[in-house]
């Protein structure tokens, strides 16, 4: 017994000495933490008296005022660079927010834009109550949606209503403002909503939108609207939008076996066709994301009508997990992804979530058929 522990006695006396070895104020991993206190200050550095001292100058000299380039004898002068555009789809006109606010913005100075405004009421027939050129402002008489339903730009409208809410007994007007943008070349565009009870007099302008769906989706309409004038053939394209029949299409599977329907359009045409389609099929559209290319859509409820629990379903279990399951189930989302020359529309249930097969391919159907009833324009009808 008295050999182990002598052995173990002399094993800790070692290890205590190599710790001090090591981690003590002369180991070699010694704690440097105080070695500022024993520190000498040197000498000032001195120049010899047989060298030159010159002191270090800027290294990036700001040059002053640069004379022009003199003219060539033919008198041509380089042109200013175009804007670059802002949007990652090179797109004149693009949609922007910051809180609450929504608004245009123009890679074009503004009076190039105002005569497209202009324009665009003419060809939706929207009647103007008045367009004051020096104030860059245009005002739509009240409009009652229910006696223009057949207008293309009331249709697409109609969708952004909330749930179970109705315009019959409502007039309804925009004001549209164009003003400078913040860079050189560019412009704004802003929208303001307003609505009143049918026989009501009040005309004063809200500072913020009524309904700030209808607000989103006139910016919206406009987006598609502008972007296609300004394009090439740019007029024959609008009209298509507003005035022609159905766009190709087929419902077809991928490689993986999932439902899609492709639409032979440019994104802007899909989506605008797309929106229609579903407000055609009687689909509740409960939000959308223009920039991501997703309607959000339930199917548990329509656009004109909606489902709300009996008496005894409210106290005796009408919102148990099996039927939040189902709504959960059916809350949808239309997904448009353009590939080459043509437009994918697929049915998700979330980003990363397959939505089921069988309901999936169930509204691609319906889209589908939405698309090939067409469209038929009309104008918008004033309020008597």
């Amino acid at each position: 017994m008295k050999p182990v522990l002598s052995a173990l006695t002399l094993g800790v006396l070692a290890s205590l000495s190599g710790c001090g070895y090591l981690m003590g104020d002369n180991g070699f991993f010694r704690d440097r933490g105080s070695d500022y206190q024993q520190a000498e200050v040197a000498p000032r550095m001195t120049i010899p008296a047989d060298l030159q001292t010159r002191s270090i100058g800027d290294l990036l000299p700001v040059p002053g005022q640069v004379a022009a380039a003199p003219a060539g004898e033919d008198g041509f002068e380089t042109p200013r660079p175009r804007p670059m555009l802002a949007s990652a789809d090179s797109s004149a006109f693009a949609l922007q927010q910051q809180g609450s606010s929504r608004w245009l913005v123009a890679q074009l100075p503004a009076n190039e834009v105002w005569p497209l405004l202009a324009r665009f009421w003419s060809d939706y027939r929207v009647p103007m109550a008045e367009q004051d050129a020096a104030l860059s402002e245009f005002s739509t008489e009240w409009v009652n949606f229910g006696e223009a339903a057949g207008n293309p730009l009331v249709r697409r409208m109609m969708p952004l209503l909330e749930d179970g809410r109705r315009v019959d007994d409502e007039e309804q007007r925009f004001r549209v403002r164009l003003e400078p943008g913040v860079n050189a070349g560019t412009s704004e565009i802003k929208v303001i909503h307003q609505n009143r009870d049918i026989g009501d007099s009040d005309s004063q302008w809200p500072a913020r939108s009524d309904n700030p769906n209808f607000e989103r989706g006139l910016l919206a309409e406009l987006e598609t609207y502008l972007n296609q004038s300004v394009s090439a053939g740019g007029s024959a394209l609008v009209s298509s939008i507003i005035n022609s029949g159905p766009v190709e299409n087929s419902l077809e599977q991928d490689g993986a076996g999932n439902s899609v329907l492709y639409i032979s359009a440019d994104f802007n045409r899909a989506w605008a066709d797309v929106g229609e389609a579903l407000a055609r099929a009687d689909v509740l559209v409960t939000d959308y994301n223009r920039s991501s290319g997703v309607y959000y859509v339930d199917l548990d409820r329509t656009r004109s009508e909606k489902e709300e629990p009996g008496f005894f379903a409210r106290w005796f279990g009408g919102d148990d997990e099996a039927e939040q399951q189902v709504a959960d189930e059916n809350q949808l989302q239309v997904r448009l992804t353009p590939s080459s020359n043509r437009i994918e529309v697929s049915v998700d249930a979330g980003i990363e979530t397959a939505a089921d097969s069988a309901r999936a391919r169930d509204l691609l159907e319906r889209i589908q058929r939405g698309l090939n009833e067409g469209s038929n324009g009309g104008a918008l009808l004033l309020p008597r």
